[in-house]
């Protein structure tokens, strides 16, 4: 998302509006991954854990992985 857009709180709906179909489908959960350059911290502050982590993939950053149970 652009940075003129942060803050209004789209990607939060978005994301609830995600997890609510989810769980109309009988899903107990959710995982995703991301990188620490982009939104990991935005999913901790949604409910996520981060369960896995490889550093330095790419060099200087990490990829994570979080996941939410319903």
């Amino acid at each position: 998302m652009s940075p003129d857009r942060r803050g209004g709180g789209l990607g939060t709906r978005l994301l609830a509006e995600a997890e609510e179909a989810a769980r109309q489908r009988g899903c107990i959960g959710v995982h995703l991954d991301s990188y620490t350059f982009q939104a990991p911290e935005f999913y901790k502050r949604q409910g996520y854990e981060e369960f896995g982590r490889i550093d330095d993939y790419p060099a200087g950053h990490s990829r994570v992985w979080l996941k939410k149970r319903f």
